[in-house]
């Protein structure tokens, strides 16, 4: 090797080392922060006559498991959805507390049977009556107020929906303008490891509000689609649109989640969610919370339906104690439990004597009426059907505590598949930093070799130059 093309191979030497020093250090510095991928600056050698030349500096790359970056965004998915459930069923728990609980609509009812049973030891006394009107008062109210809580909870998933549509939508909008920006460097032959850190940010935080599938492009460009396979980019970014509605009640049939691809009419994609936020939300807003609902309604609407024919021994007495807000006994469970009331013309007499029927009271001292309603208590009834709960045979005090016991049981089921699967995306996530992540110790001790071999070429770069001296001090 002459001394001229050693010059060379020592200058390019350092300049390799140099390039790896500066990215060893920006690994250092960039360890701890969100996104970041540990960075490679690679090099090759050109070889001449057979004999090593200069060391040329490529582009700096990723060093990132494809396949981890994926497991850990469908588990994301998985977490974010279990996250939404758990923390509207825990708040929804809360609302219906325990069947012991005083503030439960179970002890509310166990409480109206017990003023009947007052009543039904004094039931010309006004006091007794009042009671039980007070108490009937107080289960209408806690119906109407546990509906209420159920259509709030619905209301705030169908305006959170919004809130994570808009969401979907700026993260879509930036990976289409780093896939662009990716695309032009790789044409350009230029680095752009930087930007598709960038990039997984963001498809990062879409995975945590939807379940999505990615494949990469010859050129580098991310396309992106629903978990059923519906395109959400691919050349350009579609446009999720959804209003929140402005009122919800126990009949509303809330918005669907529509998608603008541009080429079509927009159409809904409701049913492509089934992981994320959006598919958390949307699953409390149409079927776990409306199903609480129709549990309610159908304890509402027996409740009515029970006090509306009383058997008395061999006749039947009328008393329509519970009542929607035109005093009748609706046809049908739907919606009942939000306007249940206690029926605005009832007096105290009238729970002695009943309204109508076949029964007829034998004086004020009477207590066959409070004493039949005591049994029919009691009495194992059929509900309207409803999921989750037993509507073939239970007392309206075992219907209640069954109707409680449902919401806690999947609040707790929630709560445990939140815990696994939580474990499971850090297991996963330790994974992939462990092969994709900045390793401290590792980066120090290549430091240490980068700096060594930046010496030795600086050495050979110094002899080299002690040698040209020496030759022209011979020639002059």
């Amino acid at each position: 090797m002459s001394l001229i093309n050693a010059i060379y191979s020592a200058s390019s030497g350092i300049a390799a080392a140099q390039a790896k020093i500066d990215v060893a250090s920006r690994n250092i510095a960039s360890a701890s922060v969100d996104g970041y991928t540990r960075k490679v600056q690679e090099t090759s050698t050109r070889v001449v006559d057979g004999r090593g030349g200069l060391v040329l500096v490529e582009q700096v790359t990723r060093n990132v498991n494809a396949q981890l970056q994926r497991d850990v965004r469908e588990q994301t998915s998985v977490v974010e959805k279990l996250t939404v459930l758990d923390d509207f069923l825990a708040r929804f728990e809360l609302e219906f507390g325990r069947p012991e609980d005083n503030s439960s609509i179970s002890s509310k009812i166990t409480d109206l049977k017990a003023k009947f049973q007052a009543l039904a030891t004094n039931p010309d006394q006004s006091t007794a009556q009042n009671d039980v009107i007070s108490a009937a008062e107080e289960v209408a109210r806690t119906l109407n107020n546990l509906s209420s809580s159920i259509q709030e909870l619905r209301a705030e998933a169908d305006q959170r929906v919004e809130d994570s549509v808009e969401i979907i939508n700026q993260a879509l909008q930036n990976v289409e303008s780093l896939n662009a920006e990716i695309g032009s460097r790789k044409a350009a032959g230029e680095s752009t490891a930087d930007l598709e850190d960038q990039r997984d940010v963001w498809i990062t935080k879409l995975s945590e509000q939807m379940d999505i599938k990615t494949f990469e492009r010859p050129d580098g460009k991310i396309a992106i689609l629903t978990g059923d396979s519906q395109f959400l980019l691919d050349q350009e970014a579609v446009t999720l649109t959804f209003v929140a509605s402005t009122t919800v009640s126990a009949g509303s049939v809330l918005n669907d989640v529509m998608l603008d691809n541009g080429f079509m009419a927009p159409f809904s994609i409701t049913n492509s969610f089934s992981g994320g936020t959006v598919s958390g939300l949307l699953q409390l807003r149409d079927t776990t919370l409306p199903l609480a609902q129709s549990q309610l309604d159908s304890l509402a609407f027996e409740l009515a339906e029970q006090f509306d024919a009383i058997t008395v021994g061999a006749t039947t007495a009328d008393l329509d104690l519970f009542t929607d807000a035109a005093d009748a006994i609706p046809g049908a469970a739907a919606g009942f439990a939000a306007v249940i009331q206690v029926r605005s013309t009832v007096t105290g007499a009238e729970l002695r004597d009943g309204t109508g029927g076949t029964f007829t009271s034998s004086g004020v001292s009477d207590s066959s009426l409070p004493l039949a309603i005591i049994d029919m208590f009691d009495t194992k009834q059929a509900f309207t059907a409803v999921t989750g709960l037993n509507t073939a045979s239970s007392t309206l005090e075992e219907f209640a505590a069954q109707f409680i016991g449902y919401q806690a049981n999947q609040a707790a089921d929630f709560e445990s598949q939140l815990q696994f699967q939580d474990q499971v995306r850090n297991l996963l996530s330790e994974r992939l930093t462990d092969a994709s992540g900045v390793n401290l110790d590792e980066e120090l001790a290549s430091l240490i070799q980068l700096e060594a071999a930046f010496a030795a070429s600086a050495r050979v770069l110094s002899s080299v130059q002690q040698a040209l001296d020496e030759l022209l001090g011979a020639i002059r």
